[in-house]
């Protein structure tokens, strides 16, 4: 299988590392690799030296013979790049958010009415198993109703986009469409689709760019709080975290605390419960410190397109509903709704 890689950026380069695990199980090779950045592209040579180089992913497209694209460009050229991937035909791995406007949400999703290959969208958290293991508590129902739940995504200010790409709202959505759709998203995997949400505090950096944000998500008998920042410091510490309380239990993750371990409470006992899956320690300027769930995303899109999985782990349309509501949440920040 002959992949085409757009996009050599912090997260580019952890999805790139990820392929090279994976070719080393599984037929494929990446023939292809676009990044307008000189000392960029040359890092992705080094990892996969077979590899043609551009400057364009349009190029790329254009003039490439693939099956598969990887799109993890700043998210303003994801639209436009699955816009020609699907004109190509190919099976496409795009990065969260799938674009930016609900016409071009209406767009995606009307032409993927008629099309044939396989497209996957970069909704990570779905993979990680701490955050799984939450989940698994809601479906199994083993310590009762979910009563009450809390997620928190707060990082240092973003200075590492190339061309400051995150401080222009027009190309990553704020806060909201960039680190609080994380959130977003997988409450909607686990719980559907919210009554209502509605912003309960937002603040701005000094252009008027959202840069915090607090939203609460109605569903029947329980309200789900979702908070979000780029703080001021860019030496503030990411972390990332979530609060269930159940009826016999109550289950807390918090990667500030303990990045290897999910915190269940009991009546009479409190226990670490050692989470798990595939990990590769990486260097990277961005908050990701190891392949972990990016490579188990990878893995499973890469196993459904070789017919080893009849799984494609999130879809398009999928992922454009949580794009829509993020949309919804930034355009109350604007006072429009």
């Amino acid at each position: 299988m002959k992949i085409g890689f757009i996009g050599v950026g912090g997260m580019g380069y952890t999805h790139l590392l990820c392929l090279k695990e994976i070719a080393g199980t599984e037929e494929i090779c990446v023939s292809a690799i676009a990044d307008k950045r000189k000392e960029r592209r040359e890092m992705a040579e080094k990892v996969f030296p077979e590899a043609k180089l551009y400057t364009d992913g349009l190029e790329l497209l254009e003039k490439e013979e693939l099956d598969t694209v990887f799109i993890i460009t700043p998210s303003y050229e994801h639209f436009p790049l699955m816009k020609k991937a699907m004109e190509k035909k190919l099976s496409i791995f795009c990065e969260k958010p799938v674009c930016l406007s609900p016409e071009d949400c209406d767009q995606l999703v009307k032409m993927e009415e008629e099309y044939e290959k396989p497209i996957c969208i970069g909704q990570v958290v779905r993979h990680m198993p701490e955050f799984l293991f939450l989940k698994d508590c809601i479906d199994s129902g083993k310590y009762g109703k979910l009563l009450d739940l809390s997620f928190e995504r707060l990082s240092g200010n973003v200075n590492w986009g190339y061309e400051d790409w995150f401080h222009d709202e027009k190309k990553s959505g704020s806060v909201i469409l960039d680190l609080h759709i994380h959130d977003l998203d997988f409450m909607r995997f686990i719980l559907g689709e919210p009554d209502s949400a509605e912003v309960l505090h937002h603040t701005s950096f000094s252009d008027g760019m959202v840069n915090h944000i607090v939203t609460k998500a109605k569903y029947p008998n329980l309200e789900v709080l979702c908070e979000a920042a780029w703080y001021h410091a860019d030496s503030y510490p990411f972390h990332a975290s979530y609060r269930a309380d159940f009826e016999k239990a109550t289950v807390q993750f918090n990667s500030a605390i303990d990045k290897e371990h999910v915190f269940l409470c009991t009546d009479g006992k409190a226990e670490k419960k050692k989470i798990g899956g595939e990990d590769k320690e990486i260097e990277s300027e961005m908050n990701i410190k190891s392949l972990g769930a990016y490579l188990i995303e990878d893995r499973k899109f890469i196993a459904y397109l070789l017919g080893k999985s009849t799984e494609n782990p999130v879809s398009l349309a999928d992922a454009v509903e949580s794009v829509r509501l993020g949309i919804q949440i930034l355009t109350q920040t604007k006072g429009a709704c």
